[in-house]
C-alpha cells in the first residue's frame, strides 16, 4: 500500500488540525499586536532566547539557581514585548506611516539584550570581538535616542 508522502509525517488527525489552528491563531494574534513578523522582531525574539538560555547557563555553573530570579527575568522580557506592542500603537496613534517608536524599542532592547549575552558569554569564558560590544551600545543609544 503506497502511503503519500504528506500523511507519512503530517497525518494528526482531526485533532491535530484543531491544535495547528490553535497555534496558527495564536501566531497571527501575536505578530498583530507585535507590529508583524519582521527581521526585527526575529532578532529580538533570538536575542531574548539567547540571553535566558545563557544566564541559565551561568547560574547553574556557579550553583546559583534561583526561581525567583528566573520568574523575574521572564516577567521581564514579556514586559519587553508589551512595550513592543504599546510602540505599535503608539505609531498608528500617532498616524506614523513608519514604525518609528516600534522599531526604536527595538533597537533599544536589542542592544540591551546583545550586551547581557556578551556579559554572559564572558562569564562562561566565551569571550567576544571588542567592536561587536561597541556595535552594540550603539544600537541600544540609537534606541534611546529614537533613531
Amino acid at each position: 500500500m503506497k502511503v503519500p508522502m504528506g500523511n507519512l509525517f503530517w497525518n494528526y488527525g482531526a485533532k491535530g488540525a484543531e491544535v495547528s489552528a490553535a497555534v496558527a491563531a495564536v501566531g497571527t494574534f501575536l505578530a498583530g499586536i507585535l507590529g508583524g513578523w519582521d527581521f526585527m522582531m526575529i532578532a529580538l525574539l533570538w536575542a531574548m532566547g539567547l540571553d535566558v538560555l545563557l544566564g541559565l547557563l551561568c547560574a547553574v555553573k556557579v550553583r546559583n539557581v534561583d526561581s525567583q530570579v528566573m520568574l523575574w527575568g521572564g516577567i521581564n522580557k514579556v514586559l519587553v514585548l508589551l512595550f513592543v506592542a504599546f510602540g505599535v500603537v503608539m505609531d498608528r496613534a500617532l498616524s506614523f506611516d513608519n514604525p518609528y517608536i516600534r522599531t526604536a524599542i527595538i533597537c533599544f532592547y536589542l542592544g540591551r539584550e546583545g550586551l547581557s549575552i556578551i556579559e554572559n558569554s564572558a562569564k562562561l569564558g566565551m569571550p567576544w570581538p571588542g567592536f561587536i560590544t561597541a556595535l552594540l551600545e550603539q544600537l541600544k543609544e540609537r534606541g534611546e535616542k529614537g533613531k
